[in-house]
């Protein structure tokens, strides 16, 4: 029994010394922060995992198109504003996001009704996505963020796009959930 225990005891310091000398991380990802990279042992959380679908996700593509999926779970409280981060490498790899081109809509999938906005900013030097309704959108809505006239980076990744949402009555934006999105894949791609 010994020896199994120190059998398996050394196989685990060996693989973390095989992925510390090539460098990879076996942390979790913040999600107060944006990131891509690779993650072992890890990733988002499954209830903080949102799903999305991308059309056109070649890499530079220029007309693809981000549905990013809210589940109505999340929405426990009527929501007045969404932020959206992405990693800095989204940007420095060659992908833009076009201001003119978000949407919000009720429903998921490729969602339904628009829903009216008040403001949209891009923050494109803070990566960051500021959206807000005209009216507040209900508790226990699905909605769907939908950028479209994206440019791809030029290179395959993984980007995680944090959403906070700010509920009816609060003072803050509170953290969410993740899209762990697969950008430039070379074909559409679809996660729940």
């Amino acid at each position: 029994m010994t020896s199994l225990k120190q059998s398996l005891k050394f196989a685990a310091l060996g693989l973390a010394a095989v992925a510390a000398a090539v460098g990879l991380s076996t942390a979790l990802p913040q999600p107060t922060q944006a990131q891509t990279g690779l993650t072992i042992f890890g990733g988002v959380e499954p209830e903080y995992r949102l799903g999305y679908l991308i059309d056109f996700n070649t890499p530079y593509s220029t007309n693809a198109r981000y549905y990013l999926n809210i589940m109505r779970t999340k929405l426990p409280r009527d929501v007045i504003s969404l932020e959206i981060d992405y990693p800095d490498t989204f940007n420095e790899i060659g992908g833009r996001i076009n201001p003119d081109k978000i949407e919000l809509r009720s429903g998921d999938w490729r969602g339904g009704e628009a829903i009216p906005l008040k403001v949209v900013d891009l923050y494109p030097d803070e990566n960051r996505i500021e959206i807000i309704p005209e009216e507040p959108i209900p508790a226990n809505t699905s909605l769907v963020v939908v950028l479209s006239d994206v440019r791809n980076p030029r290179r395959y990744g993984y980007h995680y796009f944090n959403l906070r949402m700010m509920y009816q009555g609060d003072v803050i934006n509170q953290y969410t959930g993740t899209w762990p999105l697969e950008i430039a894949t070379d074909n559409n791609q679809r996660t729940r």
